[in-house]
């Protein structure tokens, strides 16, 4: 699905070099925070975007509620100088999933889907070894299907590659391997649970995944946001992400077919995804007992524990704190403190970046800051 290209443009050649930008800022704060942590958070950010060759990167903070903080640092295009907003748009990859879970739980709600109830109940024609299948498991990543994405054995008819294969075929081959194990024993981070996820959503639904996205979630939610790779043209975003290679700053195609997009695919705004997390803040969009379920992680048969919920990372930081959330790409972080009430937003433009530990360091500062309360 990726594939990494050089980029043209004004001023620029074949390559980005040499990598030498001004971590120009420009900032769109929703509200007055305190002077003392915007620049502890500018400090953190521009450290890591220093170490890890990030042009561009977006950050914004929720807090009961409500957006605190929003902020653009660097370049959104490096070639076009533009500068990155907090209403610069990213493709954050597999944070995605997270909207499938929300709209998994949401089709619960409304007495569409049955998390608990084998997916064949929804026209998956399941091998006897699989019927314990269940949406849970697919979501969870605990269905222990081979995975077609991450396979080097996928062969589907004699010369036809996985690109070419239809999501039909794709499906049919994860579901005639033997299990990689019994569903429900163990976690395995995947694509092809995904792609099933969403011919069951859109059979529940009757209507194509990104519309009952926009049904259930973005339209009640008042987001902006869209679907697509970088063969899609979106408002506000770069063509291209950008990758370090060869102690280079390259251009990075990345490419989103429809057939995953419940996997990864979705552009957004830092201040756009906060609208999802001051919806979380409160019980009118779904309600506590709608989020544990969305939240909750299992331990595994295998007698491990799961970090995973239905889509969304969960499990409790060293410092004893609950957090959930997703990462994307090695680019784009989310990270939700339930009982704090607390989330950061970080979207990058540098494919596997993988500067993972930025938002928890931001996070730390908010709550040392006093601008979120404990």
């Amino acid at each position: 699905m990726n594939e990494s290209i050089n980029v043209t443009g004004p001023a620029l050649k074949t390559r980005i070099t040499p990598f030498i930008l001004l971590l120009a800022m420009s900032a769109s704060l929703a509200t007055v925070s305190p002077p003392d942590f915007e620049l502890i958070s500018d400090e953190i950010v521009t450290k890591h975007m220093a170490e890890k060759h990030i042009p561009g990167m977006s950050v914004a903070i929720v807090q009961d509620g409500a957006l605190v903080f929003s902020k653009g640092y660097g370049k959104s295009s490096v070639e076009f100088d533009i500068a990155a907003t907090a209403d610069t748009v990213y493709p954050i990859s597999s944070v995605t999933r997270t909207l499938a879970g929300l709209l998994a739980v949401r089709l619960e709600e409304q007495g569409l889907l049955d998390l608990d109830a084998s997916i064949s109940a929804y026209g998956v024609d399941l091998p006897a070894d699989k019927q314990s299948i269940s949406v849970r498991h697919l979501l969870q990543h605990t269905h222990g299907l081979e995975d077609f994405y991450h396979s080097d054995d996928y062969v589907v008819d004699a010369g036809k590659s996985m690109d070419d294969s239809t999501t039909e075929e794709l499906i049919s081959w994860s579901l005639l391997q033997p299990l990689q194990s019994q569903p429900g024993d163990a976690w395995a981070y995947g694509v092809a649970g995904y792609v099933v996820l969403a011919q069951i959503f859109e059979q529940v639904g009757e209507r194509p995944f990104t519309e009952l996205v926009d049904q259930y979630v973005f339209k009640p939610l008042d987001i902006t946001a869209t679907y697509g790779g970088s063969e899609v043209l979106v408002d506000g975003r770069n063509p291209v992400l950008y990758e370090w290679l060869d102690d280079d700053l390259v251009g990075h195609v990345i490419g989103f077919s429809p057939r995953v997009y419940a996997a990864g695919g979705l552009n957004i705004s830092v201040t756009e995804m906060a609208k999802v997390f001051a919806a979380l803040s409160g019980e009118l969009f779904i309600d506590s007992d709608t989020k544990k379920n969305l939240w909750r992680n299992v331990d595994l048969a295998n007698g491990k524990a799961s970090f995973y919920g239905l889509g969304w990372s969960s499990y409790t930081t060293s410092r004893d704190r609950w957090v959930v959330g997703h990462e994307g790409g090695g680019a784009s972080w989310i990270i939700y403190y339930p009982d704090q009430d607390l989330a950061v937003i970080a979207l990058s433009n540098m494919s596997g970046a993988r500067a993972d530990i930025l938002p928890y360091e931001i996070a730390r500062a908010a709550f040392a800051a006093g601008l979120v309360a404990e």
